[in-house]
């Protein structure tokens, strides 16, 4: 360790404190003849007084002191373990029981003289090994390597061993997350890369939600292993009942293949459905034969109700838009035709009504009742004193009885929803629509999705908007003529997607009904095994604002009625809970809070799937291991090579201890032995004084 005394002032005020601090003892000891000391006395006292005069004179400079030691830093040595279950499909897996961990503990003691040795396990999770079990049930090894530098940053690593099966199924690729690293990492290839018969169940694909009544496609990735010539029958069931079979018999030893099914949705709620294969002889893994799905079926879509005062080619185009989404239902009659209630309409839209021989304010009164959102479709059969005298949210005084065609301009501020750049870009070529030439005028609320562009002009007029008045939800076109719109998005891009999306958000924005429940539960409806189940509240009083002081009681059931009981936990202005990790099953919930003398209550439904993902792949990937060793600049080997990369290691020349110098600042005067030394000088001067009587 080094000291330097460091000034802020000139060295030269050195030389003026210590002549200060002579003067002012010689003066008082050598000038002043009155005090009867003995010469040793003398002498001594005026050192004293030389030294802690100068001392504090010296202090008024400010110094510091600096202080520099010098580090050394082992190199680390990284040994990160996978401690996935697809290491125990091996042929060998009760040597890594037996025999693995203590070669590895020699290995690792063995560099222990040299390195910082550092033992990590990765699978799921990265963490220091408490017990290596192989029981992780997922691995992700891009994992390691941003844990490596959250941990590590500017740390002297010399090298990561990484040992495992080259196996990953969760993350992105390690070579990508490897990129850029600048240490080398040394691969151990474990695990059997010989090919063992083996039937997989790869992969369900499926929509997460249908509708009841609707017949739902599957396709299901099988892949065989070592297995040709022999036959598995692939099944999906629910409730133990078979819904769908099939037989497949594998063709080669990697047999792989593709089965596309139609199932009908014929119960509504959360549906538990198992696709499997059948055991072939001899088979290395059961484990990934078969595979657990749920999809959620609705029981109702959108009803949406269309209007008309006559045939027109708009009905048709609005029709088949809207039934192109599953999400809805369309029905379409003539006013004076329609004798069905408007209470079983989330939407109705009223095209060219009211009009001269069909008055609506009754109709339109009953809707408003029932809660209907409504979209007009204005027309020359519009009766636009009847439109105006509705009142809602637009008001058109005619100028002329010729209408005016307007192409339609998008309003780049307008957030009521939002439309895909394709479908924006589109409005700028469709065609004209036939709308009224008169003045209009429009409340400050409302929200124009489209202006009227007539010719080259951009004007204020909307050609398509939005009101909102209380809960009430009103739509208006102010022109006909989107047929030709649904036709000229055909011709320029070859399919009817853009027209339709437009469509079916702004029916989407209409018809959705707010959620005006004061108690509210929010959880996902699946997860997986090693993921905690998350319940989120909120409760509302009579005004609708946040409150979190009455306390929620939450109760999760399984299906063998066990229970478990929780209170949920305050936020800020809300609840939540991590209720933590469930076994696999179905789990039905009810969340209950007591307001002053009413209770509300919410219910649902999760399912917990088992995760299996070390299942799918039994054949160890030893080609990634090796390229992610010669990317950084390492090697790989086996592990009857644990002496070789012992050697490998302690030979590279770019592993070594790191020395750095840390330097510390102190100001002197925060010193205390300086303290007590000034004091001690000072206390024995004065004694000696005044025990001679000078004081």
């Amino acid at each position: 360790m080094n000291i330097n005394i460091l000034f802020d002032y000139p060295a030269w005020l050195i030389i003026l404190c210590i002549l200060c601090g002579l003067v002012y003892s010689g003066i008082l000891y050598y000038r002043n003849t009155s005090a009867d000391f003995s010469p040793f006395w003398k002498r001594l006292l005026a050192v004293f007084r030389f030294l802690s005069v100068t001392l504090l004179a010296l202090l008024l400079l400010a110094p510091l002191v600096e202080r520099s030691t010098r580090h050394v830093e082992e190199p680390l040595l990284l040994f990160l373990q996978d401690n996935s279950s697809s290491l125990l499909f091996a042929e060998d897996s009760l040597w890594y029981r037996d025999q693995y961990i203590p070669e590895k503990s020699n290995f690792l003691e063995g560099l222990s003289d040299a390195h910082d040795v550092r033992r990590y396990t990765f699978g799921e999770k990265f963490s220091e090994p408490e017990e290596i079990d192989f029981s992780a049930r997922e691995t992700n090894m891009s994992e390691v390597f941003r844990e490596i530098d959250a941990r590590y940053s500017n740390r002297n690593i010399g090298a990561v061993v990484m040992a495992g099966d080259g196996i990953y199924n969760r993350g992105v690729n390690p070579l990508y997350a490897s990129a850029n690293v600048t240490y080398p990492v040394y691969t151990l290839a474990l695990g059997d890369t010989v090919p063992r018969r083996d039937v997989i169940l790869k992969n369900v694909n499926h929509n997460e939600i249908t509708y009841l009544g609707n017949r739902f496609p599957l396709e299901i990735e099988v892949e065989a292993l070592q297995s040709e010539g022999l036959a598995s029958r692939l099944t999906v069931s629910r409730n133990g009942e078979e819904l769908f079979g099939e037989n497949i018999t594998f063709i080669s030893n990697h047999h792989v293949e593709n089965i596309s099914l139609n199932l009908e949705a014929d119960e509504a709620g959360m549906q538990h459905y198992v696709a499997s294969l059948s055991p072939v002889e001899d088979e290395v893994s059961l484990d990934n034969n078969s595979q657990d799905f749920f999809i959620d079926v609705i029981d109702g879509r959108q009803q949406v109700l269309i209007l008309a005062n006559s045939p027109h080619p708009d009905v048709g185009a609005l029709k088949e838009a809207l039934v192109s989404n599953d999400h809805y239902e369309a029905d379409v009659s003539l006013f004076d035709e329609f004798d069905d209630s408007p209470e079983a309409y989330d939407l109705i839209i009223m095209h060219q009504l009211p009009s001269d021989n069909h008055p609506v304010e009754a109709f339109l009164q009953r809707a408003e009742e029932a809660g209907s959102a409504v979209l007009f479709v204005i027309g020359s059969q519009t009766d636009l004193n009847a439109f105006n005298q509705l009142g809602y949210g637009l008001t058109i005084q005619l100028r002329s009885e010729e209408a005016t065609d307007a192409s339609p301009a998008y309003n780049q501020a307008f957030v009521l929803f939002s439309l895909q750049e394709a479908t924006r870009n589109l409005f700028d070529e469709l065609p004209p629509l036939k709308t009224p030439f008169g003045n209009y005028e429009i409340p400050g609320g409302a929200h124009v999705l489209l202006n009227q562009k007539i010719g080259a002009v951009r004007t204020d007029d909307p050609l398509i908007m939005f009101h909102e008045a209380g809960e009430r939800r009103t739509g208006i076109i102010t022109g006909e003529g989107v047929w030709l719109w649904r036709l000229h998005t055909y011709l320029r891009q070859d399919s009817h997607e853009a027209f339709d999306e437009m469509v079916s958000r702004m029916v989407n924005f209409l018809a959705v009904q707010e959620d005006r429940r004061l108690f509210r539960v929010h959880t996902d409806n699946l997860i997986y095994e090693n993921e905690s189940a998350l319940f989120e509240a909120e409760l509302y009083n009579r005004s609708y604002e946040l409150i979190n002081e009455p306390e929620v009681q939450l109760t999760v059931t399984r299906e063998d009625g066990t229970e478990f009981p929780y209170v949920m936990g305050r936020t800020a202005n809300a609840y939540r809970i991590d209720a933590g990790t469930f076994e696999p099953g179905t789990y039905d919930w009810e969340a209950r809070v007591q307001v002053g003398d009413e209770v509300y209550a919410d219910v649902g439904i999760f399912n917990v799937v088992a995760l299996d993902l070390e299942g799918l792949r039994t054949i160890a990937d030893h080609r990634l291991l090796n390229q992610l060793a010669e990317n950084t600049g390492a090697k790989m080997f086996y592990p009857n090579q644990w002496n070789e990369m012992a050697e490998d290691i302690r030979g590279r020349d770019d592993i070594k201890p790191r020395m750095y110098a840390q330097k510390e600042f102190v100001e002197i005067i925060n010193l205390k032995p300086l303290f007590f030394i000034i004091l001690t000088l000072l206390a024995v001067e004065w004694f000696v004084r005044k025990r001679s009587g000078s004081y």
